[in-house]
């Protein structure tokens, strides 16, 4: 009767930390603590190991995220991007500084396009105003000066 009673509670514990999260910031604590927990045992993971990780990692990334994706803050997407980039890097080797030139190589490719094209097509077009914007200021501020001079000389 003792064992049943041990074995009932350890069942509960057990089921209660493998349980789904109740609230977005479960979710959240329990995401950052199981990148954490990856983090620090990573270099003596296995086969089996990485395989436990990669199941629960699915749940966080997809099954758990969807259930609160319409609470999170912009700060808990960050937070959550950031979780999800540290567990690549960590189970693939790699550094993040890699995983994010990666990311983002389509974005910067897309962004210096379309500074080349303002380049090529609009720049010179826009130094002329500005040139001539800086020239009808320049004259403004020596007429200015030149009034200024011309008054304290009167005063003198």
């Amino acid at each position: 009767m003792k064992y049943s009673k041990y074995l009932i509670v350890c069942c509960l514990v057990c089921l209660v930390a493998c349980s789904a999260p109740t609230t977005k910031e479960d979710y959240l604590d329990r995401f950052e603590r199981f990148v954490e927990r990856v983090e620090n045992n990573h270099k003596k993971y296995g086969r089996k190991d990485w395989e436990w990780a990669d199941e629960k990692f699915e749940k966080y990334n997809s099954e758990w995220y969807l259930e609160y994706r319409d609470d999170f803050t912009v700060e808990d997407q960050i937070k959550i991007k950031g979780l999800i980039i540290k567990y690549h890097a960590l189970k693939n080797k790699e550094s993040v500084g890699d995983i994010l030139r990666e990311l983002f190589k389509d974005d910067v490719n897309k962004i210096g396009d379309k500074v080349q094209k303002y380049i090529d097509e609009d720049l010179d077009e826009d130094l002329d105003k500005i040139i001539d914007g800086a020239t009808e200021i320049g004259d403004s501020v020596v007429k200015v000066m030149e009034d200024i001079v011309r008054e304290l000389d009167e005063s003198f």
